[in-house]
């Protein structure tokens, strides 16, 4: 780092990591203090080989210098592509995306610290930046040496400070979707709460969703799932092996009929399949994931949802029962096969075999 007064033209590179706050949240000060430090070590790495230096760091964000666009630009895709390597075979709950944006500019360097115009918009420019992305100020675009980079312009954008608009630039490099095989996938849902929805029923709402909270936060916390989406109601929570699913519905069956008998809460209906699923950003889906809204949504047609015993429903694929099976043999009398009477036909013609499971039933 230079200790100097002087303008000197300077590549700036900006890191964040992208939901900080939320991360944080989740663990241990001991766990933030390993994360952050394996962070910093990573970035490190891969800025010292392109001449690199930073020239401060605030947690989960750096500021650093590099002697030319180039240099900075070429690190920043280093950096994307093995963080992208790393979530793909990582089983970690937390997945570290970053933010990078490159400015051009001349830099006043006084007290290991940087000022000037172009440190200025690399903070304007990070705000519009998203998850996975390298976003390029016009100067540094119009220096960078572009052989074997894809370059696209994003737009104009008008950024406070600055008395005209200021053209953005961004680096791709290739695909960020992320695909997982043979993951094993449970999506709830609970019946009837659109019908809750009504200032008198707020109390009871809030129970809903604290109690399913909770419960959720358990399974994950103890069975090692990764929570992959909540829409409104329903969640989305994946597991790497079999017998981590079949005692997180165990615990969700016995949770959810205990504190649903109690509080008067409504019925659940879990879905459950194993597949492939793909995610970019804040995207999860694929046709797996479809699948277990469907067993979902047929678990209605259940035998066992007209009965008014049952508070939780879980409708399961063929491989899910087979796979429980051979993980747990005593398992057998648990699973009913639904009968096409039970299913709508558009869904029995997707699904063919499939099966309830239910913990207080004895199944032929």
């Amino acid at each position: 780092m230079l200790k100097t007064d002087k303008l000197i033209s300077t590549a700036i590179m900006k890191t964040d990591i992208i939901g900080f706050s939320n991360i944080v949240g989740e663990l241990t000060d001991f766990e933030l203090s390993k994360l952050l430090g394996e962070h910093k070590d990573f970035i490190i790495r891969n800025i010292y080989k392109y001449d690199g230096s930073i020239i401060k760091g605030e947690g989960d964000a750096f500021l650093i210098s590099f002697s030319s666009v180039t240099s900075a630009t070429e690190s920043a895709v280093a950096i994307q592509r093995l963080l992208r390597k790393r979530r793909e075979k990582s089983e970690s709950k937390f997945h570290l995306a970053l933010r990078i944006i490159i400015s051009l500019g001349d830099v006043m360097h006084k007290d290991n610290d940087v000022f000037g115009e172009s440190v200025n918009i690399v903070s304007r420019i990070e705000k519009i930046t998203p998850p996975d992305e390298i976003y390029l100020s016009e100067p540094a675009y119009l220096t960078l040496r572009k052989q074997n980079l894809n370059l696209e312009y994003v737009n104009e954008f008008e950024f406070k400070g600055f008395s005209s608009p200021q053209k953005i630039y961004k680096v791709i490099i290739g695909s960020k979707i992320i695909i997982q095989d043979n993951v094993y996938i449970l999506f709830s849902d609970m019946e009837g709460m659109a019908k809750l929805f009504t200032p008198k029923y707020f109390d009871l709402v809030e129970k809903h969703i604290d109690h399913q909270d909770n419960m959720f936060q358990n399974v994950i916390r103890e069975q090692n799932g990764k929570l992959r989406n909540i829409i409104g109601d329903a969640y989305i929570i994946t597991f790497d092996k079999i017998d981590h699913l079949v005692n997180a519905i165990n615990y969700i069956n016995k949770y959810w009929n205990d504190a649903s008998n109690k509080y008067g809460l409504n019925k659940m209906r879990l879905g459950c399949h194993k597949g492939s699923f793909f995610t970019y950003r804040s995207l999860f889906g694929g046709l797996e994931v479809n699948t277990c809204a469907v067993l979902e949504s047929s678990g209605k047609g259940l035998i066992e949802n007209k009965d008014q015993n049952f508070r939780l429903i879980t409708h399961v694929s063929k491989v899910i029962r087979d796979e429980a099976l051979k993980y747990d043999k005593n398992l057998k009398d648990k699973f009913r096969k639904v009968t096409s009477k039970e299913m709508n036909e558009p869904w029995r013609k997707r699904l063919k075999s499939t099966y309830s499971y239910q913990m207080n039933i004895n199944s032929k």
